[in-house]
């Protein structure tokens, strides 16, 4: 059997890589693969990409491994990304409102007539 001469670009992995990596492909979500395993997101996509494995998709996860790779985002995972963004605009505005009015963003009047 002959071996290759291209090199491998395939690094060998620590236990905690391959278990967020096994993670990952068990559709675990980021935040539960980083707290179990310690790894930085953008380290674990980047893995992900090197070793192959992919995130279901129709999941944020999916979305971000496809942006890893490059490539474009399947419709299922666009949309899983999209509803994740529109929650977290909506957790901000009720944040945001509950806030006493004295906390609260100033926004600039300038542009704006006022009609009385």
């Amino acid at each position: 059997m002959a071996t290759s001469v291209i090199p491998s670009q395939q690094t060998a992995l620590t236990a905690s890589q391959a278990v967020a990596l096994s993670l990952l492909r068990d559709s675990y979500r980021q935040r539960t693969i980083t707290a179990r395993t310690g790894s930085d997101p953008d380290d674990l996509y980047r893995l992900a990409m090197l070793h192959d494995v992919t995130a279901p998709h129709g999941t944020v996860e999916g979305h971000e491994c496809h942006e890893a790779r490059r490539e474009e985002p399947c419709i299922a995972c666009t949309h899983a990304y999209g509803r994740a963004l529109a929650r977290q605009q909506a957790q901000r505005r009720r944040t945001v409102s509950a806030l006493p009015r004295a906390l609260r963003p100033v926004h600039s009047l300038q542009g704006r007539r006022v009609v009385r």
